[in-house]
């Protein structure tokens, strides 16, 4: 083996990598500090149980499952710390004593409490304001009659 063939793969590795750095190095950096995010794909039923629309798009039948996922666990018929949700705006007031509201029940759904925890950083307006929906106007199921399954076909 020749000494000049030894050393020509590393002088063309080393020229590439110079090359690489004085023409598309901006061009690497960019790509490596914004990645593109693929598209997403709603027929996939992962994408819908993640951003809690398999019952719906928006509205109720969404905050529906977003109740079921988030609160659910804690504000059902059987729970001895939480209060139960059901006809949640006819009481003139939340526990906390704060006039009850839409805006005083989304602060509290966001920030939580002693005992409750908060979603602020779990869920963005458009759930808030689907969870809020759905206690103004559906809430709540008892654990007899549990909500149907929205994947259900009879035959």
């Amino acid at each position: 083996m020749h000494l000049s063939s030894a050393i020509r793969p590393a002088a063309t590795f080393a020229l590439v990598l110079a090359a690489a750095s004085l023409i598309g190095a901006s061009a690497f950096a960019q790509a490596r500090l914004e990645p593109t995010r693929p598209a997403k794909d709603y027929l996939q039923r992962s994408e819908e149980i993640m951003e809690f629309k398999k019952a719906a798009v928006s509205g109720p039948d969404r905050g529906q499952e977003i109740f079921y996922y988030k609160c659910w666990m804690c504000h059902n018929e059987f729970a001895k710390e939480a209060p139960p949700l059901k006809g949640l705006f006819t009481h003139p007031t939340l526990v906390s004593g704060e006039p009850m509201s839409d805006e005083a029940v989304k602060n509290q759904i966001r920030n939580g409490s002693a005992n409750m925890a908060a979603y602020k950083y779990a869920l963005n307006d458009a759930d808030v304001n689907d969870l809020l929906s759905y206690l103004k106007e559906k809430c709540c199921w008892d654990s007899d009659a549990p909500p149907l399954n929205p994947r259900y076909i009879a035959k």
